[in-house]
């Protein structure tokens, strides 16, 4: 019988819905052998699900998404099998947190100076335990009545170069892909398709990006075909996943993207390769 993973799932820890252990709950029952939680700049949310679903009958790895530009642009570069323990790396993470709470204060003036008044505590009711982002502005400008729906908050207002936009802190895709190595993991281009910054695959190439995402809900059999070549060209590991937020809209749920077994086989090949040889899958899980 085939069996499946999924590789890029958001909790809510960042700018999902659901809970570090649902998550492992919905995996298991869909029967899925390997799972990674992936947030946006915080391993908190891979830590709850670690730590829950020992003893089930499915593998976590170690997943985060970070936040990577050199210029406007918007790239997020997923690392995998890293060390959730580094210094470097939690130092990082946790300055992005202290810089997401000051952005979230600026959005909520920038609203303010356009007549939209709400409190910023609702923007932290909002995040619960999850580093602020846009999403949880949205949900608090629902809840105070200033928009209909969340997806109008977006469209409107929160949407990059919108009235109320504000730059997040991002690294440059080398600082990104550096940092994973330096954690021991491996770094593969986020949605590729979703991204539409093929002009700048040789460059992550060159600072040394290990693979491609090719299984997302929004790649069609073109982007996949396109993504598998590149892959083969630049000598790159294939991973996927639903990029599940569990929010209505926002791709899939769980194990919605089906992605072969296979392909975490050949990650874990090519992280045992990067790190001459040795076994340290304990701490990359």
């Amino acid at each position: 019988m085939a069996e499946y993973i999924d590789l890029h799932i958001h909790s809510d820890h960042s700018d999902g819905l659901q809970s570090p252990r649902d998550a492992v709950d919905q995996a298991v029952q869909r029967d899925l052998k390997a799972m990674s939680i992936c947030d946006h700049d915080t391993i908190s949310g891979h830590l709850v699900a670690e730590a829950y679903g020992r003893g089930m009958p499915i593998e976590i790895i170690s997943g985060v998404e970070l936040s990577a530009a050199k210029t406007d642009e918007d790239l997020h570069i997923l690392g995998y099998l890293f060390d959730p323990g580094h210094g470097r790396l939690l130092e990082t993470l946790d300055k992005f947190r202290r810089v997401r709470i000051e952005r979230g204060r600026r959005m909520v003036a920038r609203l303010a100076e356009l007549g939209l008044v709400m409190d910023y505590d609702d923007v932290l009711k909002a995040a619960g335990q999850a580093a602020v982002g846009r999403p949880h502005v949205a949900e608090a400008m629902v809840k105070n009545g200033l928009v209909p729906t969340y997806s109008e908050a977006f469209t409107r207002y929160l949407i990059v170069g919108g009235p109320a936009y504000v730059p997040k802190a991002k690294l440059t895709p080398k600082e990104a892909i550096d940092l994973i190595h330096e954690a021991g993991g491996l770094a593969v281009m986020a949605h590729p398709g979703l991204t539409k910054r093929d002009d700048m695959i040789p460059e992550l190439v060159a600072g040394g990006i290990d693979g491609l995402e090719l299984y997302h809900p929004t790649h069609d059999r073109a982007d996949r075909k396109r993504y598998r070549l590149l892959a083969r060209r630049y000598h790159l590991v294939i991973t996927g996943g639903s990029d599940s937020h569990n929010r209505k809209g926002r791709f899939g749920d769980i194990g919605d993207e089906p992605v072969p077994y296979h392909y975490l086989t050949d990650l874990k090949a090519a992280w045992q390769k990067a790190r001459g040889g040795e076994n340290k899958t304990e701490s990359a899980t």
